[in-house]
C-alpha cells in the first residue's frame, strides 16, 4: 500500500496535544485563498524552486529534454511552468539543491518507521501522530491503515480535515482516531466556492452526520481570515449555523499568517492573498467574544 506524501514533520506542536509528527497528505480538492501549504495542494510530484540556493551552474538546463528551464540574465533558472512535466531530471542533477521535488510515494511501512522512531516523545508529552494535508480523506485507504497500525504500538492519532469526500471516508478514518480537527472555513455556500473553489453544502452535511454518530468530540476550527470571513455578520451567521447542529464539539478560532507566502513563488504561483495582514490580536479577541455569546455553551478560544 502507497501514498503520496509531501512531508512527515517531526517534533510538531500545533498539530494536537503534546509533541507530535505530522504525515502530510499531498493532494486536496480545495483552492483556500490562504493556504499556507500549495505543495500539498496537487497530486503527484512537482518542482520547487528556491533561488537562493542556486550555485547558477546550468545543469538543470542541460539535462530537461522539454526545454522548460531556461537561465534569466543572472545566471538563474526560469522554469516554463506550462512546458514542465515534473520528471525531475533538473532537480536531480542540481548540485545546490535549489531544484527540489516535493511530493513522494510512501509504502505504508516506510511512514510507520519513520513515525514509529519519535515513541519517547509522543509518551513523555502526551503526544502522537497527526495525519493533515492537503486533505488526508483523499487517501482514505493509507490513512486507516496507518491509523490502525499507531494504535496497534499504543500511538495516539489525530487528523486533520476540511471535510470534502464523500462520508463514507469521513466516517471510516473517524472510527480509527483519536482527535479529530475539522475545518468550516465559511457559512455561506457561495461565498465558501468563492474562496476556496468548492461549495460548503457537502461539507455541512458531513459534520451534521458526524456529529451525530460520532462518539467522541469534534473540533471545529475557524481560519479567520481578514477580509474574508471575520465581519461581524459573517461571525453571527456563522454561530447560528453551529448553534443548530447537534452533538459534542467546541470551535478554535485560528487566526490568518503569511507563513507559507514564499512557497507560491517556489512553485511558480501567485498568492491571492497579496499582502494581507494578519488580524491585530484586537480583532481574534473580539471575533472569539462574538462566538462565545452567540454560542453559549459550546466552548470557543483561540490557542495561538
Amino acid at each position: 500500500m502507497k501514498a503520496i506524501i509531501e512531508n512527515i514533520q517531526h517534533f510538531s506542536l500545533h498539530d494536537g496535544p503534546g509533541t507530535r509528527t505530522t504525515v502530510f497528505f499531498k493532494g486536496c480538492p480545495l483552492r483556500c485563498l490562504w493556504c499556507s501549504n500549495p505543495a500539498t495542494q496537487h497530486f503527484g510530484a512537482e518542482l520547487m524552486q528556491k533561488a537562493d540556493k542556486c550555485l547558477r551552474c546550468g545543469a538543470c538546463v542541460a539535462v530537461c529534454p522539454r526545454q522548460a528551464v531556461s537561465l534569466s540574465s543572472e545566471g538563474l533558472p526560469q522554469i516554463d511552468r506550462e512546458r514542465c512535466v515534473n520528471c525531475g531530471l533538473c532537480a536531480a542533477s542540481c548540485p545546490g539543491r535549489a531544484l527540489m521535488m516535493v511530493g513522494q510515494e510512501y509504502t505504508l511501512e516506510a511512514v510507520m518507521a519513520s513515525v514509529s522512531a519519535d515513541m519517547l516523545f509522543y509518551r513523555n508529552s502526551g503526544g502522537g501522530v497527526t495525519l493533515s494535508g492537503g486533505e488526508v480523506l483523499s487517501q482514505c485507504d493509507f490513512a486507516v491503515a496507518l491509523c490502525d497500525q499507531c494504535h496497534a504500538l499504543g500511538i495516539q492519532t489525530a487528523i486533520e480535515t476540511s471535510g470534502s469526500a464523500p462520508y463514507e471516508a469521513l466516517h471510516r478514518l473517524s472510527a480509527v482516531t483519536d482527535i479529530l480537527f475539522m475545518d468550516i472555513k465559511h457559512a455561506d455556500d457561495a461565498e465558501h466556492k468563492r474562496l476556496t473553489g468548492v461549495g460548503n453544502k457537502p461539507i455541512l452535511s458531513n459534520l451534521a452526520r458526524l456529529l451525530h454518530e460520532r462518539n467522541k468530540p469534534v473540533h471545529v476550527r475557524l481560519p479567520l481570515i481578514p477580509g474574508c470571513n471575520d465581519s461581524d455578520d459573517h461571525l453571527a451567521a456563522y454561530a447560528t449555523l453551529l448553534a443548530g447542529m447537534e452533538g459534542c464539539f467546541d470551535l478554535e478560532v485560528l487566526p490568518y499568517h503569511r507563513l507559507g507566502k514564499n512557497k507560491y513563488a517556489m512553485l511558480g504561483r501567485e498568492y491571492a492573498l497579496g499582502d494581507t495582514p494578519p488580524p491585530q490580536k484586537e480583532h481574534v479577541a473580539h471575533a472569539v467574544s462574538v462566538l462565545r455569546r452567540r454560542l453559549g455553551h459550546i466552548p470557543v478560544f483561540c490557542a495561538a
